[in-house]
This record gives C-alpha cells, structure tokens and sequence, in this order.
C-alpha cells in the first residue's frame, strides 16, 4: 500500500512540474489581417499558364497549353503599405514553354524582366482576397485579382484564374505567385 502511495505521489509531482503558465495560452496563430499584410515581400516563385481550347462545329476539340515559369529572381520585391499602396520590382527571367495542339512541344528562350510597378491594393480579409490596380510602370491600368492561399508570419502564396469564352475558343489562364518575407 505504501508503495502505491509513493508511485502515486510522484506521478502527481511529475504531472505538477511538467505544467507551466505557457501551456494555459499558447502563442496564437498568425493569421491575415490589415496590419499583418503591410511590408516587404520578396518574390520566389512565378508561373503563369495559359490553356485555350477550341471546339470545332464537328464537336471534336483541340488544346494547347502555354507555361511561363520564372527563375533567377534578383531583389525581386512587393512592398504593400498601410495606406493601401504598392510597388513592385527587381529582375527576374522568364521562359515559356508550349505543348501545341499536335503535341509537340515549344521552348523559348529565356527573357529577363524588370518589375517597375506601383499603384493601389485593396485587401479583403475575410474572402482571403487581394485586387492589385496598377497605376503606374509596365502594367499601368491593369488589374489582378488573387487568392491568397497561403499566408504565415513567413510566406505568402497568391493565385489567380480566368477564364475567358470567345466563339468556339475558351481560354483559362492561371497565374501563381509565392513570396517569402
């Protein structure tokens, strides 16, 4: 008896030390909000791909899909700011690659690009929406409109689709970008 009595005792002061104040409020999680999205973000990942499909009057279709992937990102920066600004820039390279409706397959060469760009956001937390106009640079009077689909203290991953119908030709384009902070 007295040996369960000290087994349990001990138990019960193992039990009592291993607790501390941390374990009642643990480190909440980071989540998207206004304040959290404000700063510097540097691009690490670009890829857009293009998918057109044509239906002919026989009901047969064909598809072609374009993919323009990038690379070499040097200083490659989106600062967002409180007052619901933004710029872009940096270099970074792209290179497109086609599989043709036949099948085969196309690369280009490589192209570097500079990103010059700066205009208005708009953040909806809620949906985990981000509209990006740009007012300025090599995109002047665009618009982009992302998903944000994934978002910690440090990386954010954005995504965009259209789709696009034109007589017997559908197009749906995708574009992703991820970025690290």
């Amino acid at each position: 008896m007295k040996l369960t009595k000290l087994i349990f005792l001990f138990v019960l002061s193992i039990a009592a030390i291993s607790c501390s104040k941390d374990d009642d409020n643990p480190t909440p999680p980071y989540t998207l909000s206004s304040s959290n999205f404000v700063g510097t973000y540097n691009l690490n990942f670009f890829e857009e791909k293009v998918i057109e499909t044509v239906t002919f009057a026989n009901g047969t279709t064909s598809t072609s899909t374009s993919v323009n992937l990038g690379s070499i990102f040097t200083q490659t920066k989106y600062v967002f700011s409180a007052d619901g600004s933004f710029t872009s820039s940096g270099n970074y390279v792209t290179t497109l690659t086609t599989v043709q409706a036949d099948g085969t397959t196309v690369q280009n060469d490589p192209i570097s690009l500079s990103l010059n760009n700066s205009g208005n956001y708009s953040l909806n937390v809620a949906s985990g929406i981000v509209i990006l106009n740009y007012t300025g640079g090599s995109n002047n009077g665009s618009t982009d409109i992302f998903a944000i689909s994934n978002y910690t203290e440090s990386s954010m991953s954005l995504l965009s689709e259209i789709e696009v119908t034109s007589g017997n030709s559908r197009t749906v384009t995708t574009k992703e970008l991820k970025f690290t902070r």
